[in-house]
């Protein structure tokens, strides 16, 4: 008995139906694991970013100590100089030299970017935050950088051919009675015009520096937020 055009139809929809149902458990399974690998990621890049956010903060708290160093002794140049003793002129000149670098955890956001696994988050302002945020750490690093070149090329030397520094090794009177390693008359550093250039060209620097780890502090914070929201 031969089969009628009706029975072919109704066996091809079945099997229709079983491939297309077929492709929607594949996706929904698909998607079902996407979601709990973002929800993996999320939460990794949480813990990474509250790591960068306290890192942030206290390289700002490091560089507002050299910052007021710096003002501090700037503060006291000029023709009439403000009286400095030695050990007061000696502690702000160590403040404002001492150097700080920043180092942030990224190796989750790294790993992330270079394995495509950015596509997983599904908040487009989020990514677009994540996407952006290793271009404000290699602006604060260059501006970090170009601090510390500033300092040890253009104040440095300066300070060295005006502030004869001795060894505190090798003087039994600094290693028992910590007197300062500096041993100078403050005025004549005070009143020297090029020397308030300088100083007035570092604190510029230091001041930029300043402005862009606070940038990158609020877009961190501001990752950490959008995180967040994508974990409720």
């Amino acid at each position: 008995m031969s089969r009628s055009f009706s029975s072919y139809a109704y066996e091809g929809m079945v099997i229709v139906a079983s491939i297309l149902i077929a492709f929607a458990l594949d996706a929904s399974w698909a998607n079902y694991q996407d979601a709990k690998l973002e929800q993996r990621v999320l939460g990794e890049l949480r813990a990474e970013f509250r790591s960068a956010e306290t890192r942030i903060v206290k390289s700002i708290e490091e560089l507002d100590n050299v910052i007021s160093a710096t003002m501090e002794l700037g503060d006291t140049l000029g023709p009439e100089a403000t009286p400095l003793s030695l050990d007061e002129a000696a502690g702000l000149l160590r403040r404002m030299t001492s150097m700080n670098t920043l180092e942030v955890p990224s190796s989750v956001l790294d790993s992330i970017i270079a394995t495509g696994q950015l596509r997983l988050i599904g908040d487009n302002e989020l990514r677009a935050a994540l996407s952006e945020w290793p271009a404000l750490v290699a602006d604060v690093r260059e501006n970090h950088e170009w601090h510390r070149v500033g300092t040890d090329e253009f104040l440095v030397p300066f300070l060295s051919a005006h502030v004869p520094v001795r060894d505190a090794l090798s003087s039994e009177e600094t290693e028992c009675c910590g007197s300062s390693r500096f041993v100078f008359d403050p005025t004549g550093l005070q009143r020297d015009p090029v020397f308030e250039g300088r100083l007035f060209l570092r604190a510029s620097r230091q001041l930029a520096t300043r402005a862009e780890s606070e940038t990158l502090l609020l877009a961190t914070r501001s990752v950490v937020e959008l995180i967040e929201d994508e974990l409720r």
